[in-house]
């Protein structure tokens, strides 16, 4: 009883003695991204992929005023010819579209890569799920990716309106120097590695791309129209995986 009474003290004395250990800051590992997307910004065109049509964003201010001023921030909106509308509360249909952002951290990782559970929630996204699953690139790549499910009540003229909802699924992951995952603890533990072993920063990457669907009065038509948008966005990912992350370089 009184060992295990001082286990945890002497754990925790172990885990924050390792801070003394780690070198402050050594040589940056850059990430394994196409240098194509590193310099895609709101003054050059979005990426080509093969059936999609890509509209470069501009991030907002607010956007950019919690990241670090080195992180690169790259938002773009694509859309195909089967890509299935929205519809809003009149029953109006409108163009949807895949929403990316890309993310690369600069030094200070904690201002520049957020947990996007956390974001997603601060942004209004309602009922979130999230479980980790495998997106199987064009060229026949396995990788890990977090998929997200959330509801988001779009915003009404007046406060006496019921928000119309609509669904969103997401799907992201990180690109490392060396590495992709779909874990923040497992990148966590590979920028620890990094530095105590070899004294090197790595750069991570945040990929993030979603897609709104429709919500329907019917259980089974929502679950179609939630089906038919989790296989574009898969589709898109495995297209857009190829083009940006230099598979040469990753182990």
């Amino acid at each position: 009883m009184k060992l295990r009474f001082f286990i945890t003290p002497f754990a925790i004395a172990a885990l924050l003695g390792l801070i003394f250990v780690l070198p402050e800051r050594g040589d940056v590992a850059g990430t394994s991204l196409s240098q194509e997307t590193i310099d895609w910004d709101a003054k050059t065109p979005p990426l080509t992929l093969n059936n999609w049509f890509g509209n470069r964003e501009v991030a907002s201010r607010q956007e950019l005023e919690i990241l670090s001023k080195d992180t690169t921030f790259i938002k773009g909106t694509y859309t195909d010819y089967d890509l299935p509308p929205l519809v809003d509360r009149d029953g109006h249909r409108f163009t949807s579209a895949v929403n990316l952002s890309i993310v690369i951290s600069g030094h200070d990782m904690n201002n520049s890569i957020h947990r996007p559970e956390r974001c997603l929630r601060a942004q209004g996204h309602i009922g979130l799920l999230s479980l980790p699953n495998e997106l199987t690139t064009s060229s026949g790549k396995k990788i890990k990716v977090q998929r997200i499910e959330t509801n988001y009540p779009l915003r009404t003229k007046s406060a006496e309106e019921i928000p119309h909802t609509i669904g969103f699924v997401s799907y992201y992951f990180f690109v490392g120097h060396q590495q992709l995952t779909n874990s923040h603890l497992n990148r966590t533990m590979l920028d620890m590695k990094d530095r105590i072993l070899s004294g090197t920063d790595q750069q991570w990457s945040f990929i993030m791309a979603s897609l709104p669907y429709n919500l329907k009065r019917n259980p089974e038509e929502t679950q179609k129209e939630q089906q038919l948008a989790d296989k574009k966005i898969r589709q898109f990912l495995a297209e857009l995986t190829d083009e940006i992350v230099l598979w040469d370089q990753v182990k």
